[in-house]
């Protein structure tokens, strides 16, 4: 037996509530707040599943817990990346439940994190793929979106935002003069990226001739849904995935269905480039907005082309 998410939140509505309340005022960004929410919510969802009502969330036993991380990854094909990060959500929601004794103890407490790989290459899309990824924008879009698509995406892959960073971009971030963008990232934390000439001027353009008239309340945010709500970090996913598949179907294109292309991977793709072309790490570090050089340096991957590059010297003298 499966319920709906008003369901689930109605029966936990205390407890949903004391947890984000205690993020907010922990100033968790709203990113965070947000995807702990989720990943409590589907975490109850699962042990709710077989039941008629509400469960006593001091009743709940480690044993459950495992299983439900198990399902994630067996059921929802979850990485180990992502099925830690909803182990943290759980424990940390119980952590605050206790603290407000609520319940009287934590069963995700002492669960193992599942072991992450380390040392894995971030999968990107080479500059002749990126070419004809963007060309595909068109044939999955509506007209009336097309500029916007294009330059949402040309956010990700020549500018390095993140998905949030995009549904969060307000007019007001706008620099006209110096053509660039400032943009918050994780923790609120905020940076400043020029952008390239035609990314700018599409920017622009889309705002002037494309953009929908925004609802009240939304009137600054820069990109807007056929609704008129700043568009969720949901919709810009499916566009991206959406270009992936129907890229998959042409039979031209068999490569594609290898690629695990996300638009995660369009940042991944902008850094890894900036490498490849020579830009200093601590350059790229602060064009991706990360706090800690280690997470850069995973961009410095040497491909097979640079190598062979660096192979590609006369030694005939010595033989």
């Amino acid at each position: 037996m499966e319920f709906s998410k008003s369901l689930l939140t109605s029966w936990y509505e205390e407890e949903l509530s004391i947890f984000q309340t205690d993020m907010d005022n922990k100033d968790y960004s709203p990113f965070t707040i947000d995807n702990y929410t989720r990943d409590v919510i589907m975490f109850l969802a699962y042990i709710t599943r077989n039941q008629s009502d509400k469960i006593d969330l001091g009743h709940v036993k480690k044993m459950q817990i495992t299983l439900y991380m198990n399902m994630l990854k067996t059921k929802r094909g979850n990485s180990a990346t992502t099925r830690n990060r909803r182990l943290t959500s759980v424990r940390s929601f119980y952590k605050c439940l206790m603290s407000y004794e609520l319940v009287n103890h934590n069963p995700a407490a002492e669960l193992e994190s599942a072991k992450e790989r380390t040392g894995a290459l971030p999968t990107y899309l080479e500059k002749d793929e990126l070419k004809l990824f963007f060309g595909e924008i068109e044939h999955i879009s509506q007209e009336r979106h097309v500029m916007r698509n294009k330059v949402m995406l040309g956010l990700m892959a020549f500018a390095g935002l993140r998905v949030t960073e995009i549904h969060l971009l307000n007019r007001s971030y706008i620099n006209t003069e110096k053509k660039g963008i400032t943009v918050v990232g994780k923790g609120n934390k905020s940076r400043y990226i020029p952008l390239p000439h035609a990314l700018f001027e599409q920017l622009i353009d889309y705002i002037k001739k494309e953009r929908e008239f925004p609802m009240k309340g939304y009137e600054d945010a820069v990109f807007i849904s056929r609704r008129g709500k700043r568009i969720s970090r949901r919709r810009i996913q499916e566009i991206t995935e959406r270009i992936r598949s129907s890229l998959t179907e042409q039979t031209e294109f068999d490569s594609w269905k290898a690629q695990k292309i996300s638009s995660h991977k369009l940042r991944h793709s902008f850094a890894t480039h900036l490498v490849q072309d020579g830009i200093d790490i601590r350059t790229v570090q602060e064009l991706l907005g990360h706090s800690n050089l280690n997470t850069t340096q995973k961009y410095t991957h040497v491909s097979d082309k640079q190598k062979e590059k660096a192979m590609e010297m006369e030694i005939g003298q010595y033989f």
